[in-house]
């Protein structure tokens, strides 16, 4: 079997992440809405919650957002460039707190420089079966430089 030096995987929305996003949100609103106190304080916390629903659907389920990411580069030795829906191109190392799992992939990268590193959840239905393979594989078997 041949091995690809660098693999580009391009991440498509989320329906599953649309529903796991709405359903905790509106569990945690349903729940502060429900516990005694001030009113006008829980209706502006329910707001709040609805407002960032909203922020994480556009962001990460649907990827409407320009800092979305919508693509990624990754290479054996694992470095990353993560490309954002702007254009935008982020390279870096990929971090040992990555995990890959059978329903969810989680890719953390940490840029030259930066002092913060970057995750992207990565959910079954956001790219074709064969290209998430292909990213776990590496992602698990890549070696750093």
């Amino acid at each position: 079997m041949k091995t690809s030096d660098s693999l580009r995987v391009e991440l498509g929305p989320s329906r599953l992440a649309a529903a796991f996003i709405s359903v905790s949100h509106v569990a945690t609103a349903a729940l502060l809405a429900f516990t005694p106190g001030n009113s006008l304080l829980r209706a502006a916390a329910v707001v709040a919650i609805g407002a960032h629903a909203l922020h994480a659907l556009r962001n990460f389920a649907l990827q409407g957002a320009a800092r979305a990411v919508v693509a990624v580069e990754l290479s054996a030795d694992r470095q990353a460039v993560l490309i954002e829906r702007s254009g935008r191109r982020c390279e870096g190392q990929v971090r040992s707190e990555s995990y890959v799992g059978e329903r969810l992939t989680t890719l953390v990268v940490r840029g030259e420089g930066a002092r913060v590193s970057r995750a992207i959840a990565i959910l079954p239905d956001m790219l074709p079966a064969e290209d998430l393979r292909r990213l776990r594989v590496l992602m698990r078997y890549g070696r750093a430089s």
